[in-house]
Parts: C-alpha cells; structure tokens; sequence
C-alpha cells in the first residue's frame, strides 16, 4: 500500500515492476477522496490527474475512462478477498465451520474497506456497460459459492432443510450493509463479526416449528388444513 501524501512524480522510475501499481494506487486514493465529496459523476478524469499532479493522458495510460477506474478499484480491494472466498467455497469438511468462516471473514472485510463501499454502492449505477457486465459475473461467481456451502451443508444434516437460494440472499443481503451500520455499534469488527456468524447459523441450523396461519374457519400449516368449528 503506498502513503497517500506519495506523489506520482516522486515514484521512482527504472525497472521497478511494482511502479505501476503504485502509481495505480496513488490514482485510486485520490479518485476515492474526489468520488466521496463530489459523487462520481461530478468528478472529471482532469479533476483526478490535477490531484495527482500528473497530465490526463497519464491518467488514461493506465483507465480507458472513470468507469474502467472504478471498476479497477474494486478489483484492487476485493481480488484477494474473493480468491480466498472461492478456496474456502471449494474446500472440503465442516460446512457450518466454513459458512462460520466466509461470514466472519467478509464482515471483517466489508466493515475494513466501509469507505470504498459506501462510495461504490452509491455510483455502481454509473459504470458503463462493460464495467457492469464484469461485475455482475463476479458477483454471480461469489452467490454461487456461497450457495455451494449452503448445498453441502444441507445435504450433510448440518442445516436445516430450506432453499439455499434464499438461504445465500439472506446472507448476502445482510453482509452487504453491514459496512453502513457497524460503526454504530461501537464495537469492535471482530465482535460484530462474531454475533452476526452466531445468529446467521442458528437460523441456519435450528429446526422451525411449521408456522400456522388462520383464515376464516381454517387452520392451516404448511402440511394440512383442517375445518374447525367455532367454539
């Protein structure tokens, strides 16, 4: 990670293969701090190269245009991330344990990088076509490992029997906001990383009674209506 008061022109020139990163990095924290104050369509690709200190074309030598930009950031934050999420999704032995994982460690995540989502679910509506169709196949690559665990673990008896389609939603859902509230906790991000993966796998684990419903002389659950009489 380079410092953020590092500047373009200060990177060292030469064989170093690690330069443009760097330079990469320079260019997305001071995009972040422009996207954060003046949303993303307000921000210009010059506004980006002035606080870089650099010229415009440097700034396209390295993105085609502010979507291609965002979406390289993304990459940057989450490409470790998701490649530890695919090994864990494809690793064998206890599901509960690994769900337990995948959530801790996505909430760990996600509350880490809060600034970067907040921005990113804010302006992910201004990706241009090419920046959303990749990032609709990476968000489908990491439902569907979410999902597989969620499969074997009801296959195993570990979970309870449920669809796991909306199982992984219901997980992914709540894990996606959590960027936006755990400050308000105050508490720490391993903690709250701790209750959120205790009450997920209770649901996931504990059976439900079937849950009944009335309607006029009916009484019905899941399984069987029966006509009661009024008493």
């Amino acid at each position: 990670m380079v410092r953020k008061s590092v500047a373009i022109k200060s990177v060292p020139r030469g064989g170093d293969p690690g330069r443009a990163d760097n330079i990469r990095q320079i260019i997305f924290e001071r995009a972040i701090d422009l996207f954060d104050v003046k949303g993303f369509r307000g921000t210009s690709m010059n506004e980006i190269a002035e606080a870089c200190g650099v010229s415009k074309p440097a700034i396209y030598h390295y993105f085609r245009n502010k979507s291609h930009l965002l979406e390289m950031l993304y990459e940057s934050i989450t490409s470790e991330f998701f490649r530890t999420m695919e090994k864990l999704a494809h690793s064998t032995g206890d599901a509960n344990a690994r769900l337990r994982r995948l959530i801790r460690l996505q909430t760990l995540h996600n509350i880490e990088n809060r600034r970067f989502l907040t921005i990113f679910w804010r302006e992910r509506h201004e990706f241009d076509e090419l920046s959303r169709t990749a990032l609709a196949i990476r968000e489908r690559e990491f439902e569907a490992w979410v999902m597989r665990i969620i499969e074997e673990g009801i296959a195993s008896g570990e979970f309870r029997r449920a669809d796991a389609r909306t199982a992984a939603f219901g997980v992914l859902g709540l894990l996606s906001t959590v960027h936006r509230w755990a400050p308000y906790t105050e508490r720490r991000p391993e903690d709250v990383a701790d209750e959120i993966a205790d009450l997920l796998l209770v649901g996931m684990t504990e059976e439900k009674a079937p849950e009944r419903r009335v309607m006029g002389e009916e009484t019905c659950d899941f399984q069987n209506c029966s006509k009661e009489k009024e008493s």
